[in-house]
Order: C-alpha cells, then structure tokens, then sequence
C-alpha cells in the first residue's frame, strides 16, 4: 500500500537524518537548505519511512496512508 510522504519546510532544518534512513525516499534541497521526498518516496519500504519519521529532530516528516495520518 503506498503511503504518501510530505515534509513541512517550515520545520524540517534540513539535519539529513532522514537520508541516512530511507536514501531512496529523500534529498536535500541544498538551496532551501531542507529535505524533500522523492519522486518515488511513496514505494520505498514502508518500515524505513516510519523509522524517518520517528528519527526527524523536529517531526517534520508526515506519512498518510487511506486518508490518515500514519505519523
């Protein structure tokens, strides 16, 4: 089931835990100087997503699956 990731830019400090968990789902965006999905972040193994989400510093990972926020 895919889930659909977003970051909000506003909190995201661009620390690149997230990269370190789950390469294939996200980069940073050197010029904004924070991490963005992946065009293809929605396939990547939905346990490494979780673990990206719970490991961001300021919880700016959110993972939706069927309409609910799963993080």
């Amino acid at each position: 089931m895919a889930v659909r990731v977003t970051i909000d830019p506003e909190l995201c400090i661009g620390s690149g835990d997230c990269i370190r968990v789950a390469p294939g789902a996200f980069h940073l965006d050197e010029a904004a100087g924070v991490s963005r999905p992946t065009a293809t972040a929605s396939s990547e193994d939905a346990e490494r997503l979780v673990r990206a989400a719970m490991g961001c510093p300021t919880q700016a990972i959110r993972l939706e699956r069927d309409d609910a926020v799963t993080r």
